[in-house]
């Protein structure tokens, strides 16, 4: 139970009052001293009961879902009820109600809101207030109510993209040899194990002499591979509107996914943040597993630099399109960029965009900072994380 200010004063009040009926020796003063703590002798309760609880919609990122609230109080004295939500959650209406009750009341909760990332929530906590009458005191308690929340990510299957017309300006894969696929018969080279190479192509003698194993690589036929690169650091978490970075992120990797590997590609996908990485591979299989780890995403924390060390063999070997998506003004891709052009593979960089909040000199020195980490980068195409997937997917892949 809290003591409330108006108690302090009324029991400031009180005291005065005697202090001076015993200096006036006024037996009336001391009399009308007792008044003010008849407020606070005012008994009061309160009794909430919970009648009904719903929750619907929400399915997906950004898709509004409604709750509704029902609860029967009984009693004297004022209660207030707030249903705890996430602080990610963008509410239309309010999460709120109040009631004077005397004797009988409903209160209902009802409001809609928005969630921007994906989960399973457990909206549980009512918090009840009730308070004296007179507002002397109060005393703060939970109820739980059973409604469970699960959102998902919206992940979209992009086949088909506009055409535009014009030169293009990103080094996409269509009509390139694969560098892995079905070998052929034509030999191309002798080159270091990397686990997940058939034994069959062991060259025993090579791996005698060297001392390590070594395997015979032939020519292969099909498409090249995309590799896409997402970055799942914590500067990729920011942003209240209906899609943070990350969710934009993810949804755009998996509309590439689909498009390549529905085109015959091999798709890979590394989740900068965590080390996840899949091999290049093709079907519906592979695009399985993408959106499994897509769906399964948290924020983590790991640089360009670290993530390239990584793959650079796998990257030597495979050869694939890179495709970043990324918060450049954060992660820097200069370097990255850089030592994958010395590999002789393509890049093309996908610069997640927002809308900024704070004062001007603020949002002008951010400007400058995402300006300077673009400059000197190739392939890159700028995206407003409110627009809609399925025009970028036509800029990039043009």
């Amino acid at each position: 139970m809290k003591v409330r200010e108006v108690s302090y004063t009324l029991i400031s009040i009180t005291a005065l009052l005697i202090g001076w009926g015993i200096i006036t020796t006024s037996y009336e003063i001391i009399a009308v001293s007792i008044a003010p703590l008849l407020f606070l002798a005012v008994p009061y309760h309160v009794s909430v009961k919970l009648r009904d609880a719903r929750i619907s919609g929400g399915e997906f990122v950004g898709d509004v879902f409604e709750v509704k609230i029902v609860m029967d109080a009984s009693g004297f004295g004022i209660v207030k009820a707030m249903h705890r939500i996430p602080e990610h959650f963008m509410v239309e209406g309010k999460n709120v109600a109040a009631s004077f009750v005397l004797g009988k009341s409903e209160l209902v909760i009802s409001y809609r809101a928005r969630a921007l990332r994906r989960g399973r929530y457990k909206l549980k906590d009512v918090v009840l207030e009730i308070e004296h009458p007179f507002l002397a005191w109060r005393f703060v308690r939970k109820m739980e109510v059973d409604l469970t929340l699960d959102v998902r990510q919206k992940l979209r299957k992009i086949k088909k993209v506009e055409t535009l017309r014009g030169v293009a300006k990103s080094p996409m894969p269509d009509v390139d040899v694969a560098k892995i696929g079905v070998p052929g018969t034509d030999f191309r080279e002798i080159r270091d194990y990397v686990p997940g190479d058939p034994m069959k192509f062991v060259n025993w003698k090579a791996t005698a002499r060297r001392g390590k194993l070594m395997v015979n690589q032939y020519e292969v036929e099909g498409k090249k591979a995309v590799w896409i690169f997402l970055d799942a650091n914590s500067y990729m978490a920011f942003g209240r509107s209906v899609r943070n970075y990350l969710e934009c992120g993810i949804e755009i990797a998996n509309a590439l996914a689909y498009y390549f590997i529905s085109r015959g590609h091999k798709v890979g996908l590394y989740v900068l943040g965590h080390g996840i990485c899949l091999h290049p591979d093709v079907g519906k299989r592979q695009f399985r597993r993408i959106g499994e780890e897509l769906m399964r995403l948290e924020i983590g924390n790991e640089t360009l630099e670290e993530a390239f060390e990584k793959c650079k063999k796998l990257l030597a070997i495979y050869k694939p399109l890179v495709i970043l998506i990324t918060r450049p003004e954060y992660s820097n891709p200069k370097r990255f960029s850089s030592e994958i052009i010395k590999l002789g593979i393509p890049i093309q960089i996908i610069a997640l965009r927002g809308k900024m909040e704070g004062d001007e000199f603020a949002l002008k020195l951010f400007e400058i900072m995402r300006k300077s980490a673009l400059k000197g980068l190739r392939n890159v195409v700028e995206w407003d994380i409110e627009r809609p997937t399925t025009k970028l997917i036509a800029r990039v892949v043009r």
